[in-house]
């Protein structure tokens, strides 16, 4: 009577360790930032005219791409959320912290200043700047024969007299269906998108000051 209950607990034993044996491996999660391309040498030659004095207002991310989720469109109106890869920091802690230290280096095109009104006082002309990143995903239905990571920023840029509203979108493409891949065309296209915001951040301080 012993034996048939031990042989019953060994049968019970294996075939449960055979059942957790069978269960799919766990995948492992994964985290990004967006890390920006280092300017040639030649871009920060032409650097010579005056920093832009900017203070940032808010940076918002559209609701689409908020959440810490690598996003994919799959098609129309129908986008995807990544589970298991996502961002480290949300993507607007990620962009507003980017603009941040991007701009309070010695060498940048653009000043960060606290106090907008404060400086007008002092005789310094400041832009007002709020973002909206209205893109940021990996686009798997683009219609042709590669995949493009898409970035979109708009921005509201005020002076002292008028505001301007500016859009910028960039396109990289993405060979591979790979998170890594993904998060590396997607800083290329956020570095294009701040070039072109800080040109039009240049040429609207240049019209104020004509103006002034």
């Amino acid at each position: 009577m012993m034996r048939v209950v031990l042989l019953a607990v060994l049968a019970a034993f294996l075939l449960g360790g055979c059942g957790l044996l069978a269960e799919r491996e766990p995948v492992d999660r994964a985290w990004f930032l967006l890390e920006l391309p280092e300017e040639s040498d030649a871009q920060l030659a032409d650097d010579a005219a005056a920093p832009v004095a900017v203070e940032l207002g808010s940076v918002r991310v559209a609701p689409a791409y908020a959440d810490k989720g690598l996003v994919y469109r799959l098609g129309p109106h129908e986008y995807e959320s990544d589970y298991y890869n996502e961002w480290f920091l949300r993507p607007a802690e990620q962009v507003e912290q980017l603009l941040r230290e991007r701009w309070t280096r010695e060498d940048g095109d653009v000043r960060l200043v606290d106090d907008a009104r404060a400086e007008r006082a002092a005789g310094q002309p400041v832009i007002e700047l709020h973002v909206l990143v209205t893109a940021l995903y990996g686009d798997l239905d683009a219609g042709g024969e590669e995949d493009i990571a898409r970035v979109g920023l708009r921005a509201r840029l005020g002076g002292a007299e008028r505001a301007e509203l500016a859009h910028f979108e960039a396109g990289e493409p993405l060979d591979r269906r790979l998170p890594q891949a993904l998060v590396a065309a997607l800083s290329r296209g956020m570095g294009d998108t701040l070039q072109g915001l800080e040109a039009k951040l240049e040429a609207f301080a240049r019209a104020e000051a004509e103006a002034s």
